[in-house]
């Protein structure tokens, strides 16, 4: 199940797709946005092995203990896991549809934390679908990485985009307890 931040960004991704499969970076305005704006990031594809942050929220850099912005997003992680990451990304743009990905991010003192991501593709002013907006969301409170930097992200599931059916799963209703079961 996503959480709630996740949610947010893909509904607001799917409003601004209008009429097209997916919107132009230029329909997005970071200000409907400011409940999660620390943590989104922009990258821009140059090539399947450089995914370049043109932005990255506050929150995204505080934890990374740096500025990202110019960084390849790839460099954040190793190996196997960089490689999956990388046919994600390129996934996420060729069909046009969100994805996520869940992660162990680790901080150069072995502290470690859960974090959940959303991939969203946007297309540049010519039209190319070369751009990923997406969020970092951490899934615990992340005070105790104040000034130790994460420096080693380990994937831990992705879901890969579904064109045609790339909408939110609905949220379960609760359990309804069995009758039976009342003494």
């Amino acid at each position: 199940m996503l959480h709630s931040h996740s949610r947010t960004l893909v509904s607001y991704w799917d409003s601004r797709r209008r009429e097209a499969s997916v919107p132009a970076r230029a329909d997005i305005a970071a200000g409907e946005l400011k409940a999660i704006l620390g943590n989104l990031f922009m990258l821009q594809r140059h090539d399947p092995s450089h995914h370049v942050f043109r932005l990255a929220g506050t929150r995204l850099c505080d934890l990374h203990n740096r500025e990202l912005r110019d960084q390849n997003f790839l460099s954040l992680w190793r190996g196997y896991d960089r490689a999956q990451m990388k046919l994600l990304l390129e996934s996420v743009l060729a069909n046009r549809a969100p994805a996520h990905a869940y992660a162990t991010a680790e901080t150069l003192n072995g502290d470690k934390i859960e974090v959940e991501m959303v991939f969203t593709p946007l297309a540049s002013r010519a039209g190319q679908v070369d751009r990923i907006l997406g969020l970092y969301q951490p899934l615990q409170s992340p005070d105790r990485f104040r000034k130790k930097p994460v420096i080693r992200h380990d994937l831990t599931r992705i879901t890969l985009p579904v064109t045609r059916n790339w909408a939110l799963p609905e949220t379960p209703p609760p359990p309804v307890p069995d009758p039976a079961n009342d003494a």
